[in-house]
């Protein structure tokens, strides 16, 4: 009779085992099948054109949502502004850091590779290009005004990433300021 009164201590369940893993493993399986297919049979993997640009557009249709919620999960769950604006810091570091690394492979792939190399360009045929590049840029003011959207939800569908991030830190504020 006392044993049925007695509370159960259920027992720890296993963790569920994260099997995102394979789909990194797809992606670089289907890449270098990609470049086996262009090396082998071009005419084929050209008309396979149009996956490649619809797994592109998912991609991009998924960045201003994953910034948003990490940086609104990140800066929302932490308590003290300090801590935020180190763990800020320690982002631009890794930042600047990486893309440092990004730009030495692109300036070492570029000097041995020696692209436009034989390229026959005759004088003014870029001045166009030259004057559209000219009348877009309007400065540091406009450039800063430009990251903040009409409204809240613009950011989310313009494609801006600026702007998501400028949003999301907002946001991420806010919910810090609310509290438990």
């Amino acid at each position: 009779m006392i044993a049925e009164t007695m509370p159960t201590i259920p027992e720890p369940r296993e963790r569920p085992r994260d099997r995102s893993h394979w789909l990194y493993i797809a992606v670089i399986v289907a890449v270098v099948a990609g470049i086996v297919l262009g090396l082998v049979a071009p005419e084929q993997a050209k008309e396979l054109k149009p996956i490649g640009t619809m797994f592109v557009s998912l991609i991009k249709m998924m960045i201003s949502p994953v910034i948003f919620c990490t940086i609104v999960l990140g800066i929302g769950s932490v308590r003290a502004a300090a801590t935020v604006g180190k763990a800020g810091g320690m982002a631009l570091a890794y930042f600047l850091t990486m893309s440092t690394f990004a730009l030495a492979i692109g300036l070492v792939v570029g000097n041995l590779v020696k692209a436009g190399e034989g390229l026959k360009i005759t004088a003014g045929s870029g001045d166009k290009y030259a004057e559209q590049a000219e009348g877009s840029g309007h400065g540091l003011v406009d450039f800063i005004s430009g990251i903040i959207p009409e409204t809240l939800f613009s950011s989310l569908v313009s494609g801006s990433v600026l702007q998501t991030l400028f949003v999301a830190l907002l946001v991420g504020f806010a919910v810090q300021r609310m509290g438990r």
